[in-house]
């Protein structure tokens, strides 16, 4: 990468807290509302966001996302855009389920899907290759889109992950070990001008909850 190269930058952040997450349910692409727990979080990171400058907020369209993307978009006074290809990993009928229910009624589809999650999916949800292809097709397009641009993203776990994953071009393997925890903040810079895996993006932080662990200072 040479000095003067034009990059966007990608402020990614996982939603804040929902009654799944708590029950350690797979919440995937089911419609969970923010517990006020998590609503407290997206204030705290509007907070630590309102002097950063922001030209555009995007957010996967399930509402956790677009609620904990318009706390922080208000302190900016932009919109926020809605966009399915942030969503959440499909998990199918899984969803609303904890790993123990799972395991019980569906081992071997579990355990196959466990194995080889790229191109094994849940029943009735998606791999990690397509939930990967999409997310690097909206990074690509906005990157194009905002060229320069500081990029608010309100996504999941599972979409920041597969962004990091794509980026590094990790084994398989390597995909469940990010730690991504609620409002956390990962930021990324990417010029959208080759595909993500391909690209001289880089990494400037991953998982920073500074916001979380100083509340109310």
């Amino acid at each position: 990468m040479e000095l003067g190269d034009i990059l966007a930058r990608f402020f990614l952040v996982r939603h804040g807290e929902t009654i799944w997450n708590k029950q350690r349910k797979y919440q995937g692409q089911s419609d969970i509302p923010l517990t006020d727990e998590g609503k407290i979080q997206a204030e705290l990171l509007s907070k630590r966001l309102k002097h950063e400058k922001l030209d555009v907020a995007y957010a996967s369209d399930l509402g956790r996302t677009m609620e904990t993307a318009k706390i922080i978009a208000e302190q900016h006074n932009i919109e926020v855009i809605p966009t399915e290809l942030m969503r959440e990993l499909s998990f199918g009928i899984w969803e609303g389920l904890t790993y123990e229910d799972i395991l019980q009624k569906w081992p071997h589809e579990y355990r196959s899907w466990i194995g080889n999650p790229y191109y094994e999916k849940p029943p009735e949800g998606e791999t990690l290759s397509q939930l990967c292809e999409r997310v690097s097709r909206f990074l690509m397009k906005a990157a194009n889109v905002h060229p320069d641009g500081r990029i608010l993203v309100v996504s999941h776990a599972g979409p920041i992950r597969a962004v990091l994953s794509v980026l590094l071009n990790l084994k398989q393997s390597f995909f469940w070990k990010f730690k991504i925890s609620n409002t956390s903040l990962t930021v990324i810079e990417y010029d959208g001008l080759k595909e993500l895996s391909d690209s001289d993006a880089f990494i400037v932080t991953v998982n920073d909850t500074y916001h979380l662990d100083n509340k109310r200072n």
